[in-house]
């Protein structure tokens, strides 16, 4: 026999509200029928902080968090034989359905009880900024505590503007002050030309392509590769051309 007062008008009431939430069709038929008739956990220690809403406060099935609603068996628990029925049925959190659970068999619940805390500790943080936000009539940026020893970022280096679109004046301008490629081109051969007339002998004087065949010659000559001596002794290329 049920211990709940049936009451169909503010069952269906709270019917809707749970069809909002995506609960489960047994909590649904039982809200229609006058079994549940309020959105509220009815464990008998309901662990929903104060700060987050308490035994009212619900969230959606889709969310998959602590707080969504579950069904219990209720007056006749499960391990007693009680049937999944709307007559056998009250609405409790997902966390609290579980902590009623492990305490009445003796299991560690150590874990939810951190759980919690940590839901305390973020609402009260929340209720925190949206209180900033009402007195200030501004948003109030969150901010998380900086990591020792993080990086700073690099600030941002602000844009040359683009040669077109300035004035002619100011283009010739920022060309006196800015070195093109075509002048360190014109640089650069100006002091190798400098260079070579100062110093003859410098390998740049003999230009690229021959400065390259000296190179391999003296680096031949070294090895001995370049010459071989001959039972004449006279002086072969490796190519056999006297």
């Amino acid at each position: 026999m049920s211990r709940v007062e049936r009451d169909p008008e503010r069952g269906r009431a709270a019917a809707a509200k749970l069809k909002a939430l995506g609960a489960t069709r047994i909590l649904i038929k039982a809200a229609e029928q006058g079994y549940i008739t309020q959105l509220a956990c009815k464990m008998p220690e309901c662990f929903c902080p104060e700060e987050l809403g308490g035994a009212c406060y619900f969230e959606p099935v889709a969310t998959k968090s602590d707080w969504i609603p579950t069904h219990e068996h209720f007056p006749l628990s499960k391990k007693d034989g009680g049937r999944r029925a709307v007559d056998n049925a009250i609405l409790a959190h997902r966390l609290c359905n579980r902590l009623d659970y492990s305490i009445r068999v003796g299991r560690s619940y150590a874990r939810d009880l951190e759980r919690i805390r940590k839901a305390r500790e973020e609402a009260t943080r929340r209720k925190a900024t949206v209180e900033a936000i009402d007195e200030s009539g501004e948003p109030v940026e969150e901010t998380e505590p900086e990591a020792e020893g993080a990086t700073p970022k690099p600030k941002k280096t602000k844009k040359e503007p683009e040669l077109k679109s300035l004035p002619d004046a100011e283009k010739a301008q920022y060309l006196l002050d800015h070195p093109t490629i075509s002048d360190l081109d014109e640089r650069a051969s100006a002091q190798g030309r400098e260079a070579r007339r100062l110093h003859p002998s410098h390998p740049a004087r003999l230009g690229p392509a021959r400065r390259g065949r000296r190179v391999r010659r003296d680096r031949d000559l070294r090895s001995g590769r370049l010459l071989r001596t001959t039972s004449t002794k006279r002086p072969v290329s490796i190519l056999g051309t006297p």
